[in-house]
């Protein structure tokens, strides 16, 4: 089957998919899909839907197949916002005028029927001013050919002129095209490379050809094809699924105590919302999010927040005093995504809403205040949008749980896997606030949640056109913001249920090392953990059908399973089939999108995946990438495909071969199992662009980095997980010390990983409850390394340490004196936690990009490859010059040594063989070219013996030249023109000369400008180049702002630090001032080798500790890191070791009752002048005559509050 896909794909052919029963062919034991319908890109081009449904097998072994392909029927189309309609220049104009025009009410109905204003005016500006887009890029296509023409006839300045604006007319129609099929597609991933409408439109298309419903069966099992019939069959499904059936309103029993939130949080959930709040909301959404019924999607509200953010607000705070949502808040469309392949069945779609922004915001609103009262509410076991928890825990759990199924018990272990039939839509809301209320929201809290669901209406979108209109009864809309964590407060009745009945008989529970595990659940896909006996399922299901009745869920029998241990007789199966009525599965099987198994990690395990990746690679419409779209496809999805399954699993190298096999091939156009050329290989390219990689990311070094997260999050010791390992592994000892003799895969790895993680993990000290001889927390190595004493006991820190500090006779008791001497110093902070810090993170905390860093290979910077990856030229060129360096260019010597039988000889002179050398740097095109350009910027050209040198001569030409300079750009522009131009001559005919190549690269210059990519801020050095005056982009002006130190107030003391870095060597300094300006006291020290960061931490906790010792009154301190500044204000952990010097200066920034602020560095320049001293002897002075002069000078100065001036950007 493998052979066959690649033959599929390297024919430019794909699977149009199908509708019905799923396979066409059996022989009555074997079931397979032998049948298809494929279709090529012409074909998918030109019928909008092609559908395939599998009819019923007549005598034939084969099921026929219908295929239906036409054009969708022209609808009346809905106003939509466009978000490329923000870049024209009278947009703000047209909605600021059409937002003032008065209206009749306030609040939300005021919002809604402004946004109708806003709506019928966009309309007819739209029709002005951008007419038909796609017309409009066919007479600006038509205009600029007729240009060319002429310009190839006269070549004269009129004609060149006209060229020009025909060229950029055509650009701008394009970009608009682009920027409309991108938001249709919601490509996210595509940020850069050029722009590719056709992919786009292929995205749009293959969308909308999965969703289209060309026949689907009836609640009586009828096919139903004619679409009036679908539309009214699916308003009738979906209307009678979205209304409560109950009848029995009867309250229902809680016999388990919840937990309940406290008055605090009741309070913060029911404030009015602040203008800032709402904006953070607004500018969390998705630019390109799909619209709700009214047609405005967050880039409206994102760009027209400066005009509407008053009224928004004001409709957001009316919702919050009580009032109801209007229809015009509430309403949605619901589309319908099928679930399976081959859809059939209502019950295979699944409806997701499409709510009004105005409407999203109100519940994210209400969703972040949620998250911050969710963990306290929610149990461990239950980790879908929790924040903080992870779905991965669900999924290792299982895994571990998974390998003990098979104790031998007299009640054998059971898993139970439930399927909720349609879970979000079955809520019933008298159950839901039922739940609120037992979760201790208090009513004007369950009211406000209740109003985001009371006044719901719906619209069903059925193959572009939208069907019914009718108000819900129950349910959450799925696509609300909200409707998850409303969900979860739901299923907790499920959850604590279940672990109350197990704890009644003890024996229900699943029998593990771990801890106990009633169940794991990620939202409604859950798993239960219990034991095999006729007494506990009869009560479960008893439960079920209990939590079924009052909450409107339904567990669907058909697809819910059980997995029994493999010690259980048939007996024990039987009688769970019999009790349940579930389906009998068996190991290994899929939870959460990954095999939970017992035993080894084989490559078997991982089969779903590597097709899944194939399939995604050879898919038709990734065939219209250029090479640089597939860089960002591979960076951005493909290779990120695979990382799920990785962080909780480690395969098979054979598997990670085999990927990073598909991905090479599908960058290099090589299917695979075929002898094209393969320039490279994976592991080549697996490094970031400055080490001369394409930035890629080997597998192997991600399943580390994963396997480095793992244990990290271990040693934490704060999640499910965690816990779970902790109780069956560790069990009280120190994990680098714990030894299994029968290890689970998952544990396996951990004992791989552990040596090389627990090298990057440090501890700041806070309590002290570390364990003194294992972890980090003072040396690079643990202390039992340092230490003469085989196999120490298990101590802590804080057992060395009481009241007045480090008990240093009992410490020299165990450790040598030259190592207590440096522990004594260790200050504890009993009143905060330790906490880990890994090396190489910024903010300690964990990061893969940092684990990946050192689990990684590295090669030596380049700036060659670095410079190469500029933004202003599109991704392909960049990928094309990185390509020339390498000499991976299809090149008739380079073919010649790959075994392609060619006769070599070069185009541009057809006398010497074609190289790479000889093409792009000493044939006579190219040196005529490269000695324009030269010329133009004045720089000398010698005769440059590589491509290499040639590039390296251009970013060394000037030291103002960066990654974005025009220096940087023009050689890969003229790397890529002198291979088009050599293309066309070998291919096209015709003549390859470098007048043309030069035009072609002045043209393209031009047009960067023109489309802002480049600026003047790009010439740095070369301000009189003409190419300034084609761009577009305003450069950004400095202004002048006039700062100064100001005295503190009367009775204050202000403490003014700074610190500097040279040569390695740290240096700070710092003075302490009255309310009149006079110097009490100035320092300036050496510190050693610090970072800059570091060196001003350490700077300022000197200069607080001197203020310690003087006790001069209330406090003032400033410095001029902002960074420092909101690492101690927001208490954050920070990397190491400044994490420890942080924690001393908020000590003693607590006991001076001092807070510490930011300033301006010219404002600080009394600090910044003693730290620049450079002496080589500390100084310490308490009067102004004992400072250098030039210190003193700036001194007197700030006591006068003079100004100096700040130059910012404007």
């Amino acid at each position: 089957m493998e052979e066959f896909n690649e033959a599929i794909f390297s024919c430019g052919l794909a699977d149009v998919g199908f509708d019905g029963p799923q396979f066409t062919w059996t022989n009555g034991t074997v079931w397979q899909r032998l049948d298809r319908a494929i279709a090529n890109s012409a074909w998918m081009d030109t019928f909008d839907v092609t559908k395939v449904s599998h009819l019923v097998r007549g005598r034939s072994d084969h099921a026929p197949l219908l295929i239906k392909c036409g054009m969708h029927k022209a609808h009346s189309s809905s106003f939509r916002f466009l978000n490329v309609w923000a870049n024209h220049s009278s947009f703000m104009d047209v909605v600021r005028d059409a937002w003032q025009v008065p209206v009749q009410a306030g609040g939300m109905l005021g919002f809604h029927q402004r946004l109708s204003s806003v709506k019928h005016k966009l309309r007819c500006w739209s029709r002005q001013s951008f007419g038909d887009i796609f017309q409009t890029v066919q007479v600006a296509e038509e205009t600029l050919r007729h240009c060319q023409e002429e310009f190839d006839a006269a070549r004269d300045d009129s004609s060149r002129m006209q060229l020009r604006e025909a060229q950029a007319r055509y650009a701008r129609a394009l970009g608009v095209e682009c920027e409309y099929w991108r938001q249709k597609s919601a490509i996210r991933w595509i940020q850069q490379g050029d722009a590719n409408t056709k992919f786009f439109h292929s995205i749009v298309k293959q969308r909308r050809n999965a969703n289209f419903v060309s026949r689907v069966r009836d609640g009586t099992g009828c096919w139903l094809e004619e679409e009036e019939d679908i539309r009214n069959s699916a308003v009738q499904y979906f209307e009678k699924l979205l209304t409560s059936d109950r009848e029995d309103r009867a309250t229902p029993s809680l016999d388990f105590p919840l937990p309940s939130i406290t008055a605090a949080d009741n309070m913060m959930f029911q404030q009015l919302p602040s203008l800032q709040e709402v904006k953070e909301v607004v500018f969390s959404m998705s630019k390109d999010s799909a619209p709700g019924p009214d047609g405005f999607g967050a880039g409206f509200y994102q760009e027209c927040w400066s005009i509407i953010h008053r009224e928004l607000l004001e409709a957001v705070q009316e919702f919050f005093k009580g009032a109801p949502q209007p229809r015009g808040f509430s309403s949605a469309l619901i589309v319908l995504i099928p679930k399976v392949t081959g859809a059939a069945k209502w019950q295979e779609f699944r409806p997701i809403s499409l709510c009004n922004q105005s409407s999203k915001i109100i519940s994210k609103v209400l969703t972040n205040r949620l998250n911050l009262i969710l963990p306290n509410l929610i149990s461990s076991w239950q980790s879908g949008f929790v924040p903080g928890r992870s779905i991965a825990d669900n999924i290792l759990v299982a895994q571990e749980l998974a390998q003990d199924i098979d104790r031998k018990l007299t009640c054998p272990n059971l898993m139970l896997k439930l399927d909720m039939e349609k879970a979000y839509d079955r809520v019933e809301w008298s159950f839901l606030i039922f739940m609120l209320r037992r979760f201790g929201f208090q009513e004007w809290g369950v009211d406000l949640l209740f109003r985001t669901l009371s006044n719901n209406w719906f619209s069903l979108l059925i193959n572009g056109s939208s069907a019914g209109y009718f108000k819900s009864s129950r349910g959450v809309r799925q696509g609300d913001p909200l409707s998850p964590a409303l969900f979860l407060l739901v299923a907790e009745f499920l959850g604590w249920g279940m672990h109350h009945l197990f704890c009644q008989d003890e024996s229900r529970f699943y029998v593990s090392p771990g801890l106990r595990v009633p169940y794991l659940a990620f939202a409604d896909d859950t798993l239960v953990f219990t034991r095999c006996s006729e007494g506990g399922l009869t009560s479960l299901k008893t439960f079920f059908d209990s939590y079924q009745a009052f909450s409107g869920q339904k567990i669907n029998a058909h697809k819910s399973c059980f997995i029994l241990s493999t010690r259980a007789s048939s007996t024990h199966g039987s009688m769970v089939a019999s009790t349940l009525h579930f389906q009998q599965q068996f190991l290994p099987f899929t939870y959460l999108g990954a095999p939970v198994f017992k035993g080894r990690t084989t490559c078997v395990l991982f089969d779903p995946l590597v097709a899944k990746v194939q399939a995604r690679l050879s898919h038709w419409s990734s065939r219209l990438l250029s090479s640089g779209g597939k860089l960002v496809l591979l960076r951005h999805v493909l290779t990120s495909m695979p990382m799920y399954l990785l962080q909780v699993m480690d395969p098979p190298r054979a598997v990670l071969l085999r990927l990073g096999k598909l991905c090479n091939a599908f960058l290099w156009d090589k299917p695979a199992g075929t002898r094209g050329i393969h320039w490279t290989s994976w592991e080549t390219i697996c490094f970031p662009v400055a080490e001369g990689g394409l930035g890629f990311r080997s597998f192997a070094d991600m399943c580390s980095a994963f396997a480095c997260k793992l244990w990290w999050r271990l040693r934490k010791n704060e999640s499910l997980w965690a816990s779970f390992m902790h109780a069956k592994y560790v069990r009280g000892k120190h994990p680098i010390q714990v030894t299994v003799a029968r290890p689970s895969p998952t544990w396996r790895r951990l004992e791989g990983i552990r040596r090389v993680a627990e090298n990057h993990i440090r501890w700041c000290v806070g309590r002290g409850f570390v364990d003194l001889w294992y972890d980090r927390w003072l040396f690079e190595v643990p202390l039992a390394d340092l230490v003469s004493i085989p196999d120490p006991p298990h101590m802590l820190l804080a057992e060395f340490f009481d009241d007045r500090g480090c008990n240093v006779e009992k410490l020299q008791q165990w450790v040598p004196a030259q190592l207590v001497h440096q522990i004594q110093d260790i200050q504890l902070f009993p009143e905060q936690q330790d906490r880990m810090v890994w090396v190489g993170s910024p903010t300690g905390e964990f990061a893969t990009k940092a684990a990946w860093e050192v689990s990684r290979l590295k090669h030596n910077a380049s700036m060659l490859d670095g410079f190469v990856w500029t933004r202003i030229v599109p991704l392909k060129i960049s990928f094309f010059a990185w390509k020339v360096l390498r000499n991976l260019i299809p090149l008739e010597t380079v073919l010649q040594r790959r075994g392609v039988p060619l006769a070599s000889r070069c185009p541009c002179c057809l006398l010497e063989q074609e190289s790479l050398v000889h093409l792009f740097v000493k044939g006579p095109v190219a040196r005529e070219v490269w000695r324009s350009f030269c010329q133009r910027f004045g720089i000398i050209d010698p005769r440059f013996s590589s491509v290499s040198a040639m590039v390296l001569a251009w970013l060394t030409s000037t030291s103002l030249v960066s990654r974005d300079h025009i220096r940087t750009v023009v050689p890969i522009v003229i790397l890529w023109f002198l291979w088009k131009a050599r293309n066309k001559a070998l291919f096209e005919g015709e003549i390859f000369e470098a007048r043309r190549v030069v035009s072609a690269v002045d043209e393209f210059v031009k047009q960067l400008g023109a489309t802002a990519r480049l600026s003047a801020a790009h010439f740095r050095g070369d301000m009189g180049d003409p190419w300034i005056g084609r761009c577009t982009r305003p450069v950004k002006r400095k202004t002048a702002q006039a700062v100064s130190w100001s005295r503190p107030p009367w009775q204050h003391v202000k403490l003014n630090t700074d610190a500097s870095v040279s040569n390695k060597r740290a240096y700070g300094g710092g003075l302490l001032r009255d309310s009149d300006g006079q110097l009490i006291f100035a320092y300036y020290k050496e510190f050693g080798e610090l970072d800059v960061l570091l060196a001003e931490s350490t700077s300022l906790l000197h200069g607080l500790q001197l203020c310690s010792d003087l006790a001069p009154g209330p406090l003032l301190v400033e410095v001029d890191s902002k960074s420092l500044v909101d690492l101690l204000n927001a208490g954050a952990t920070s990397n190491w070791p400044l994490c420890n010097t942080l924690r001393r200066i908020r000590a003693l920034l607590s006991s001076l009752s001092a807070a510490v602020s930011h300033i301006f560095r010219e404002a600080n320049a009394s600090a910044d002048a003693l730290a620049g001293l450079r002496m080589p002897s500390e100084l310490f002075c308490t009067s102004l005559p004992q400072l250098p002069r030039g210190v003193r000078a700036r001194v007197c100065l700030d006591s006068r509050e003079v100004s100096s001036l700040r130059w910012q950007p404007g």
